[in-house]
């Protein structure tokens, strides 16, 4: 019987946690196992989408050892085909793997791989640019922005940006229309597209989101007062902020959005810069993901 073939594309900057001995992990983990393993490092930007590419065909598996940004530009590189993406996750907030309920400990994550299952996901596009988990506007655009240029990670640094943000961004007014629908005005704190539920830290915007029901839940977060915001907060953290009055939350497979100016949006946690107009839309059941 032939060896399952695994690329294991990884990031050795995000999050935390030396890559260095990574090799030994999986060694430890899937030896003699039957697979057939070879590890690969990123050297910059876009490689993870190259080399996720170049596997589609030559690997039956291919592992994103990193955080959201690495899953995304592997998950650009095998969309549309037959190659399984699994999720090593080894970045700050790890949203998509949360979600899947991925374990976060390495060992843990890699024996997944000799026992998990393969499922067809959804994934989502604004303008074109592909996005697993969440995308948005507003607070967590400029946060994500912010967060990746301080050299310091993890969940302290992004509360920090959160806090700040909360003060000083002064919400602008947009235009956004639901699948083909009239436009609705408004001048939201953010607005979140939700593939997944969360942004990672488990912080759940999106309590009720699936990857595969072929909708995106759209979160508006209206600016709350500054006495409601532990309240806030704790919803956030119980999955329950669906329950405030401050959000509500569209359902839709197409959705327009204009805003005054372009601007910074946060695309799986990375900040993107895009035009004023944004279209996002979802792509049913067109990537495959081992989950436990």
């Amino acid at each position: 019987m032939s060896k399952k073939r695994i690329l294991f594309i990884v990031n050795p900057i995000s999050g935390h946690r030396d890559k260095k001995r990574f090799a030994e992990s999986v060694d430890r983990e899937l030896g003699g196992r039957g697979f057939a393993c070879e590890i690969v490092f990123t050297e910059r930007a876009g490689h993870a989408m190259e080399l996720a590419a170049g596997a589609v065909g030559k690997y039956d598996v291919v592992a994103a050892v990193g955080g959201d940004g690495t899953l995304n530009e592997v998950a650009c590189g095998l969309i549309g085909s037959d190659t399984v993406l699994a999720v090593i996750p080894c970045g700050s907030g790890n949203g998509l793997a949360r979600h899947l309920r991925i374990p976060l400990n390495t060992r843990k994550a890699l024996r997944m791989l000799a026992h998990g299952q393969v499922q067809r996901i959804d994934t989502c596009k604004v303008n074109e640019r592909l996005f697993l988990s969440v995308a948005g506007i507003g607070l967590d655009a400029q946060t994500a922005y912010d967060f990746s240029q301080d050299p310091h990670r993890g969940f302290l640094t992004y509360a920090h940006y959160v806090a700040s943000n909360y003060f000083h961004l002064r919400p602008p007014r947009v235009n956004i229309a639901f699948d083909g629908q009239g436009p609705r005005t408004c001048s939201p704190l953010l607005i979140t597209f939700a593939n997944s539920n969360q942004f990672g830290y488990n912080a759940v915007i999106a309590p009720h989101a699936s990857l595969q029901d072929g909708l995106i839940d759209v979160c508006v977060l209206l600016r709350p007062p500054l006495p409601a915001i532990p309240a806030i907060l704790s919803k956030l953290m119980r999955k329950r902020l669906d329950k405030s009055r401050y959000l509500t939350i569209h359902r839709s497979s197409h959705i327009t959005l204009e805003r005054p100016t372009d601007g910074v949006v946060n695309i799986d946690g990375e900040p993107v810069m895009m035009p004023a107009t944004l279209d996002v839309r979802i792509i049913p059941q067109n990537l495959s993901i081992l989950i436990p």
